[in-house]
């Protein structure tokens, strides 16, 4: 069959994993990962392995029984890695690598003790997708291929290992600690996850723990008090949930993404603990992934859609469930903001803003984009509003129970539906969605009174009009969000000052509100702001408010020096996904 994935050497031909048992320890020290990975394969076979790499040192390989195996690692390949092939003999199905990671793997953040909550011990974290977990492990790193694991990992007390995974026997020595691990449900390499810290933990329901550093432990488990009670609802919606448990970690602040739905723990990022629970939508977007991601898994990151538009729909579904349509509402217009942006940045003919990509020879962290999400999701909107709730719920379960626990391409998704939903595709012109560039005329509009009248009001600011101060105190985090985008950028510097001393942007805890506040402060050379964007930039590393800001501050020359100035400073906490993304900005 050949290569099946344009970002990996794997080829299903040679053998496909089943299981991985990995024994590592973790050095902080090197900021190395060393030990030994045994990969199972579903079945014993003979001639060349080909596994993906990145920067890794392979020290030997082996069968289960100890014989040495001849093996060759190729030259890297830009952000490929290196191909790792082996040499099986004749009835192997199964191999033993001893290898250690590099200090600047790209899966890895190691963070120093000043970078965290607690400010007394160091840190260490995973983040494997899209195609990073070649560079923390010698793996078959495609989505369409799925293995359950085991791990024990060794890590310097008094700190803890938690992983994607069930958590199992501890032992505790003098100056180490081993942690056990089981993942009984098999996973594509991306969802393989880590974190090494000072961790404690609280329950927040009969199937969810959270764990922090101690100091964040009290406001996390606050602000996800009600994880039961969105748990529940999805199960409603959408079935079991198949995965045991729904537990999370709040990470330190340079986690890259609002969220990484890493079966059995879930990655969250600290920006969320807002102190009123406005942002835990970002938690239900995870949560959907259990179902729609996690459950059935796009098979390549050129069908990258099929996991994130429907969970996006999903997040809508329980969030519709929980807090009504108008919350919806307000959801897709944040939504259909955002993939407008990027639809603009890539430009409306270009392929990128296809659902379905031809992403060979291009690094899926550099196309990043909300395409995928959120056309995605009004693709998902259409068809569940074509051919009613129904009849759609019937096809989303049939759809789960058909591919549970494999990953798919969009044919596949394709013939299913034509399959399952016959002539609904040709009435929507599903092709065009999916094949074509930009909006469909035809994509779903939510309405709200409230959407309409703070648009509107957005709207008129250049006619002069200002929002009412004791009426938009009262507005939503959500109805601040959208005000905000929508005004004029740049706005005058006495009219930024107005804003700000009329509702105390600067200081606001909601991360949203306040990313969007500075974009126009910097935008519009404001500088009684630059102080609060200097402690933004050196507080958090989610991508989705460094990328924004770095942008506005390097696309204007009063503010350039300030953003090369905060990146040389910051840079070193970020993580190497962030850092990668922002030198590229900086370099423009």
């Amino acid at each position: 069959m050949g290569r099946m994935d344009p970002h990996s050497y794997t080829d299903p031909d040679q053998a496909s994993t089943r299981h991985m048992d990995l024994e590592l320890t973790v050095d902080f020290a090197a900021r190395r990962l060393r030990g030994v990975v045994r990969l199972d394969f579903a079945e014993a076979g003979s001639g060349p392995v080909d596994l993906d790499t990145r920067d890794l040192t392979i020290e030997a390989v082996e069968t289960a029984d100890g014989t040495p195996l001849d093996f060759h690692l190729a030259d890297p390949e830009g952000f490929m890695g290196a191909r790792l092939r082996i040499e099986r003999p004749a009835g192997v199905d199964s191999l033993r690598i001893r290898y250690a990671t590099s200090p600047e793997a790209s899966a890895l953040q190691w963070l120093e003790p000043q970078h965290t909550a607690g400010g007394n011990h160091p840190y260490m974290f995973s983040q494997c997708q899209p195609i990073h977990a070649r560079s923390m492990v010698p793996v078959q790193d495609s989505a369409r291929v799925r293995f359950s694991y085991s791990a024990r990992i060794t890590v310097p007390r008094p700190l803890k290992a938690v992983m994607s995974a069930a958590p199992g026997e501890e032992a505790r020595g003098e100056t180490s600690s081993v942690f056990s691990f089981e993942m009984p449900q098999p996973i594509p390499s991306y969802l393989l996850a880590i974190a090494v810290g000072n961790l404690a933990s609280q329950d927040v329901g009969p199937r969810s723990r959270v764990y922090a550093e101690p100091e964040q432990l009290e406001a996390a488990a606050w602000e996800f008090a009600e994880i039961d009670r969105m748990l529940l609802a999805a199960e409603g919606l959408f079935g079991p949930y198949r995965w045991d448990r729904f537990d999370f970690i709040v990470m330190p602040p340079a986690f890259p993404y609002g969220g990484m739905e890493n079966p059995r723990l879930t990655f969250l990022t600290p920006t969320l603990l807002a102190g009123d629970r406005s942002l835990v939508n970002v938690l239900a977007h995870e949560l959907a992934h259990s179902w729609t991601g996690n459950l059935v898994t796009n098979a390549t990151m050129n069908d990258f859609w099929l996991n994130e538009g429907f969970t996006v729909w999903a997040e809508r579904r329980i969030l519709e469930a929980l807090a009504g349509e108008d919350a919806v509402a307000l959801a897709a217009a944040i939504g259909r903001h955002g993939l407008e942006e990027d639809i603009q940045r890539f430009g409306e003919d270009s392929p990128l803003t296809r659902l379905e990509n031809d992403l060979a020879g291009i690094d899926p962290d550099e196309v990043y984009s909300q395409v995928p999400y959120e056309k995605g999701c009004l693709l998902v909107q259409l068809i569940e509003k074509t051919v009613g709730r129904q009849a759609f719920d019937r096809f989303i379960t049939r759809y789960m129970d058909r591919f549970a626990f494999t990953s798919i391409t969009t044919a596949e998704f394709e013939a299913f539906f034509h399959e399952e939903l016959p002539g609904v595709a040709e009435k929507i012109g599903m092709d065009a969605w999916i094949h074509g560039p930009g909006i469909p005329a035809n994509a779903p509009v939510f309405h709200s009174r409230q959407l309409e009248e703070i648009t509107a009001l957005a709207a008129s600011w250049a006619d002069g009009e200002r929002p009412d101060p004791q009426v938009a105190r009262e507005w939503s985090a959500e109805l601040w969000q959208i005000y905000l985008q929508r005004l004029p950028r740049p706005i005058s510097v006495d009219d930024c000052a107005w804003l700000d001393q009329t509702f105390s942007l600067t200081d606001s805890g909601n991360c949203e509100i306040l990313c969007q506040w500075l974009l126009i402060a910097a935008a519009s050379g404001w500088e009684p702001a630059y102080p609060r964007i200097r402690s933004f930039l050196g507080s958090v590393g989610r991508m989705k408010y460094l990328k924004p800001l770095y942008t506005v501050l390097h696309a204007h020359e009063r503010t350039r020096a300030m953003a090369a100035e905060l990146f040389a400073a910051y840079g070193d906490r970020y993580h190497p996904i962030a850092r990668g993304g922002l030198e590229s900005i900086l370099s423009a």
